[in-house]
This record gives C-alpha cells, structure tokens and sequence, in this order.
C-alpha cells in the first residue's frame, strides 16, 4: 500500500525515456485513445514531431503514421524508431477528436498504438462531459469531479507501479473520454471548485466507480466488480427512481440471444432463461440457459456483456418468456456501484453538497486535497 503522502510524489514524478514528458509535466495522466494496424491519421496547426528526443518542425497541418516490424513509418524519417511524440499549437486532431496535449505513437508490432499525454485537470473537463450530463445541478457535477479525479489517480498510481505504457483507456472501461468535444463550461467549473481534491480510504485515492443510476439502492463492489472494497458498500438512494432508467423493458429472441451469446450457449439454439441466483441488492447473479443441448449456468455479468451494456442497461431484472420472445423487465443503468449519478442529481436538487453526497455513495472514505 502506498500512503498517501507519496501518492503526491509517485503521480508527479517524470516517466523516465518518454520524449515530450518532463518534470514540469507534474500532473499528467497518459490515456489510450486508440489503437489499431494500418494507417493513423494525426493533424494540427503548427504540428511538430519528436523522434528520439528531438523536435522538428513539420511541413504541412496533417502526418499518416503506420507500424511495420521495423518500427515507425514517417514521411521524410527512414529507420525511426517506435516512438514518437506529436504536438501542435492548439488542439491535435486523431480521427474524429480534438485533443489538448501531446500524443506518443508507439509501435508493437504492425499494431500502433496512440496515447494522448496532458495535464489530469483538462482531461476531467473532458470526462465529466462524457460521463454526466452537463445540466445536472453544480454539486453533483463536482462530486462527479471528484469521483473522476480519485478513480483516474488510483489507476495511474496502479500504472506506474506495473510499468504500463497508459494509465487508463478512453471508453467505459476505464472513463469515457472524448476530447474537447466533451469539454463545457459548467464541467470546467466544477473541475476548477474541487482542484486537486481526491477520496481517501486507507492513505490511497479510491476506486471511486460510478454508474448512471442504481435503480433505488446501490450494489456491493464485490458483486458488481468483484472489487471488495470497504467503501463500496450498497446504500439506499431513493432519487434514482427518478431516473428514466426506474423502469424498461427489452425483449431479446431466443435465436438473437443464441447469435449474440455463442460462446455461452454453446452448439444448441436457445428455448428459455431464467434467474437461478440474486445479489442481496436483488440483482441478477446467475442464469440458467435452457437450449437444445441441455442446461447451462453462466454469469448474468457475462450474459449482460454478450448482449451489450446499452441493450441490457443493469442486472436488476427479471426475465420471463412471451409469445416465443424473452422478456427482461427491470430496473436501473449500469454496474450499481459507488456514485449513482441521478441519485446524486437528485441530492443535489434536494440542497446536498458535493461533500455530503459523496459521503453518501463512498462511506468511510474522507476528503482530501493533495494538490
């Protein structure tokens, strides 16, 4: 366990070999924005390049970049190593996105990979326009600061240790992260109220996960993720009926569960499922698949994965069968642990701070600025 006065310390030092990476970049986090073979297009005005440790100026606003086994393949660069860094003045145009920083293109292989390098206080502003609504009241925008800030330190200071090349990812499974496009006054606001203020459990940031809304009472971290910590205890939170996720339906045939869960269901078609074990919450837990194979017992998470998070929204569900189509009929959006952002919304509305609110979701844990 690392205590917290050296979290400080650890997330500020210089990562060692990293062109574009210096000791005035004390508040970096490094995020994953994308990966793939082929072609990488990156663009900005004024775009400059760094391989090996030098900067040069580059001609014209646009760079296709691509990795064979020899590393680096640059316009005008032969043998480049794989490497290189990329700025411009303003914002670095990578596919669809404007981002602030720079960008590392490192090689594996054919394979690149492009990770976006900034400070960790513009990359919040991003985050909270991707993962909360900006209209929800200030105080649940900046307990959502504040949960972001605590989630993303807990990983990179996890990164740094295990020598990773990112810290976190730009999707769900990390932090949705969408570049400027995300960014809005009211989320820079909010990351400006709460600078540097991070949860505290046992001298580390938390794992401070969050989801849209837990249906009317929080999961455990252990049931939801698998994560037992203290903190992720369930709570009431009677707001989240509120939500427009406090009831929905989905219907599912068996052959588009058997095309969508092959690798559970197996060689056989599907002809029932239903619920065989619960969390204490009431979420579903295990499921049982009835196909023409015989029975099989596979995981509701697993299950949830297959037919995707948006399709089936939460586990609180219970499924029935109607005219030869399944029906889930439940409750809620999301994983169910830690912040549930329309309860927050709704403790927000009813006169709750950000402190109080985040007192509510993450029991035990306490707040503190380290920067």
């Amino acid at each position: 366990m690392v205590p917290l006065a050296l979290v400080l310390a650890l997330t500020h030092a210089s990562t060692p070999g990293l062109p574009g990476i210096s000791e005035d970049d004390s508040e970096d986090i490094r995020i994953l924005v994308g990966r793939g073979e082929g072609t990488l297009l990156v663009g900005g005005s004024g775009l400059q390049i760094s391989v090996g440790g030098r900067w040069s100026q580059l001609e014209g606003s646009e760079l296709r970049v691509s990795c064979s086994l020899a590393g680096l393949r640059l316009p005008g660069i032969p043998d480049a190593p794989g490497l290189a860094v990329l700025r411009a003045i303003g914002p670095l145009r990578v596919g669809s996105s404007e981002l602030r920083g720079s960008l590392e293109v490192r090689c594996q292989g054919r394979r690149w990979l492009a990770i976006n390098v900034l400070p960790l206080e513009e990359y919040l502003v991003a985050v909270l326009g991707g993962e909360m609504p900006p209209t929800f009241p200030a105080q649940a925008l900046e307990a959502q600061a504040v949960a972001a800030r605590s989630y993303a330190l807990h990983r990179k200071v996890e990164a740094m240790q295990q020598g990773l090349l990112y810290h976190l990812d730009s999707t769900v499974l990390s932090q949705v992260y969408g570049g400027m496009a995300r960014e809005d006054g009211r989320t820079r606001a909010a990351v400006e109220a709460t600078r540097g203020e991070v949860l505290a459990y046992g001298m580390l940031p938390v794992e401070a996960y969050f989801h849209a809304s837990c249906g009317g009472r929080t999961e455990t971290g252990a049931a939801a993720l698998g994560r037992d910590e203290p903190y992720l205890v369930s709570v009431s939170c009677p707001g989240a009926r509120r939500s427009p996720y406090a009831h929905w339906t989905v219907r599912v045939t068996p052959a588009e569960l058997g095309r969508l869960a092959r690798p559970l269901v197996g060689s056989g078609e599907v002809t029932g499922l239903r619920v065989v074990s619960r969390t204490a919450t009431g979420r579903a837990r295990t499921l049982q698949l009835s196909t023409t194979e015989g029975l099989r017992t596979v995981a509701a998470t697993q299950l949830r994965a297959a037919l995707g998070y948006v399709r089936l929204p939460s586990l609180w569900f219970d499924v029935h069968g109607t005219d030869g189509v399944l029906v889930f009929e439940g409750q809620g959006a999301g994983h169910g642990a830690g912040l549930c952002q329309w309860g927050a919304r709704v403790l927000a509305e009813e006169g709750q701070g950000y402190r109080e609110i985040l007192a509510h979701y993450y029991p035990g844990t306490e707040l503190r600025k380290i920067y």
